[in-house]
Order: structure tokens, then sequence, then C-alpha cells
């Protein structure tokens, strides 16, 4: 997991299942690389080109992805409610779940 890279999820669209605060590590998402409901991800905001966002995929359509924060609050959370959906190459992280040991 060389490769791998950390970013600090800020704000709480991700809540209750990640805080504000809380360090997730990704592995990079290479080109071609099938992406599926449920994963975890970091995404370039499809609007704000410097900014990353972590979402969970709840929808894959071809080459596009729908992305939506956790948070129950549908308003918590600025996703494909928002904006749309996101083509995949515009996801640049796929979380790496802990192992339980």
């Amino acid at each position: 997991m060389g490769d791998a890279f950390c970013v600090d999820i800020q704000g709480d669209s991700m809540w209750p299942t990640f805080n504000h605060g809380d360090r997730l590590t990704f592995r990079p998402h290479t080109s071609g690389e099938a992406l599926r409901v449920g994963d975890v991800v970091v995404a370039h905001h499809p609007l704000k080109s410097d900014v990353l966002i972590v979402k969970r995929i709840a929808r894959v359509v071809l080459d596009r992805v729908f992305l939506q924060g956790d948070h129950p609050d549908p308003l918590a959370s600025e996703d494909s409610h928002n904006f749309g959906p996101v083509l995949s190459r515009h996801v640049v992280g796929v979380w790496v779940q802990p192992k339980v040991t």
C-alpha cells in the first residue's frame, strides 16, 4: 500500500460513519478500475476544482457515479443531490478499510 494517502474528514456530511477530524487512508483509483456501490471515495468536487470531497457511492451508471454523504439529513451534505453524477475519472481514491485482528 505504498501509494496510499490520507485525508482528514472536514464537516459532518459523513456522520455517523465518520466524524469531523477522522483520518482515512485511501488507495489511488486507477482509470478503468471498477467502482462499486457502497465504496467510500475521495473525488474532485465537480464545481470546485480545488476541493476534494469524501462521499459514498450510491449508484454507478456507465462512467458516472452518484456520490452521497452518510448523514441522514440530506441538507447536511453537498453531494450528487446538488451537483449530479460525477465522472468516474474524478475519483482519485478508494477508502482502505482497516483490517480487524
